[in-house]
Formats: structure tokens, sequence, C-alpha cells
């Protein structure tokens, strides 16, 4: 027997003799024992859909602005909700949480650069600074980002974003299902008005002296000239009665005006009443 013949002996004993030492040391298993249930494992915790987040958003032109969203990614419904002079503000984030609870995927997109104030005096200032062209695509990439299979979407806004729910609606009215304006002007031409086709409701002060009952009057004989589903409610109050922001806020009355444009949404929008346009 050669000299490798007797290494090759000796190694195969060394590794035969470490098996046995680690076959005796490893514990015992036991074979019988229960396997635990699939549903015992904790589950990875659910997300919160009503969690605002703040994103950011690109418009068609390339620029940058910042919004607020909550909801359910798979929302059927969706809603693209408009601030007023006061600009991206705690009202704001409340109504997307508000409506992200009923189920919406809701959006708040800030128009004004992320300026806000809470002085009415800056605020107008803010709000005659801002071409309306930037706003024009600021709401289109909102409505890309809500954009969706199957999906209807209303536009709400407040005093300056009341126009621009109202301007949202001219832009794209093959997008919209359902429009609400919170005491904002609607002037346009009988012409221009033909293009929604969308059912509108307004909401108005009767002690407005900013959109007084007379102008509504005026929108409301456009609307009707133009073959608009259109409503217009007068409550007894100032501009701004709905938002905490303005020295006019009233809850009552905000309350109240809540109730009828959740009816308002769910005719048209949750339950799939067809508008003008159909």
């Amino acid at each position: 027997m050669n000299i490798q013949t007797i290494k090759r002996a000796f190694l195969a004993f060394v590794v035969s003799v470490n098996i046995a030492w680690a076959q005796e040391d490893a514990p015992v298993v036991d074979t019988a024992a229960p396997i635990v249930p699939a549903e015992a494992v904790p589950a990875a915790p659910k997300t919160d859909s009503t969690a605002v987040q703040k994103i950011t958003l690109t418009t068609p032109l390339g620029t940058t602005l910042d919004a607020y969203v909550a909801g359910p990614e798979d929302a059927p419904f969706g809603i693209l909700l408009l601030h007023d002079y006061w600009g991206l503000n705690d009202s704001m984030r409340q109504w997307v949480q508000r409506y992200a609870a009923k189920g919406y995927r809701a959006l708040a997109i800030d128009v004004f650069d992320g300026r806000k104030t809470g002085k009415q005096w800056l605020a107008q200032e803010i709000m005659g600074a801002i071409d309306p062209e930037w706003v024009r695509y600021d709401i289109l990439a909102g409505l890309k980002y809500l954009k969706a299979p199957g999906r209807k979407i209303a536009t709400m806004g407040w005093g300056y974003g009341g126009w621009q729910s109202f301007q949202a609606a001219l832009i794209a009215p093959n997008e919209i299902s359902a429009t609400v304006i919170w005491y904002g002007p609607l002037d346009e031409s009988v012409e221009g008005v033909r293009r929604l086709r969308a059912p509108v409701l307004g909401i108005y002060a009767k002690d407005d002296s900013i959109v007084p009952p007379p102008k509504v009057e005026g929108y409301e004989r456009l609307m009707k000239r133009a073959l608009i589903r259109f409503s217009a409610s007068h409550y007894a109050g100032q501009h701004g009665f709905a938002d905490p922001q303005y020295p006019s806020y009233n809850p009552g009355l905000a309350e109240d005006a809540w109730k009828e444009v959740d009816q308002f949404l769910a005719t048209h929008i949750e339950k799939g009443e067809a508008g003008s346009g159909g």
C-alpha cells in the first residue's frame, strides 16, 4: 500500500467520525409537532386609504405642482378639488380626507405654486398675479392623474376655485361627470357654456357682495339658454360661509350645504345618472 492510499483512508476515517459526532449532538426533531396554520402568521398592516399624502404632478408644459391626495387607488369615483384664493391650506387637506372617506380618489391641486396666506389683502394680490393659462395646465395635470378606466370624475371648488371648477368642466367636458361651485363666478358666453357635458350645482349666499343673487340669476338664465342642467341654491349667509378661513364662516349653513352637495354627487357620480352629455 503506497503513501497516497494511506492518506485517503485516514481522511475517510476522520470524516466518518465527524459525521457520527454531529449526528449524536444534533437535536431530535419531533416529526409529529403540529404545523402552524397560515392564518396564525401576522398579516401585513393595512394602509389607511384616507391618509392624505402630498405629491408632485407634472403638467403638459413640463412644470410641476404640489397636490394633496387620498382615497383608494382603485376607487370608482374621483374628485378634483380646487382651492380658494387662500391657497392649498388645511381646509383643502380636510376636504380631501372627507371625500377619501366616502370612497373617492380625492385630489386637491396647488395652482398658486406653494403660495398661501390667511390674510385677505395678500390673498387677493396672489390671486391677481396668477396666469390663468398656467392654471389651465395645472388642472389638466390633475385630471390626468385622476383618470382611470371606468372612473367617474367630479370637480369642486370654492370662491376662486369655484370658478376654476367651472373652467375644468369647460376644458375637459368629456372627462367630467359632475361639477360643484361654491360661491364662484360663472362668467361665460352661451356658446362657451354649451361645451359642458356635466350637470352643475352652484352653492351661493344671499348676502354675497362678490357674487350677489342678481348675478346668480343671470347664470341661471345663461345655463337655461345653453340647455345645461344647472341648479343654484341660495343660503342665508355671506360669501365664504362654508370655509373656516372666512370671518363669515357659518357651521350650520355649511352643514346644510354639504348635505346638498353630497346628494348631488350621489346622484350624478355614485349612482351614475348621466348629465347633459350622457
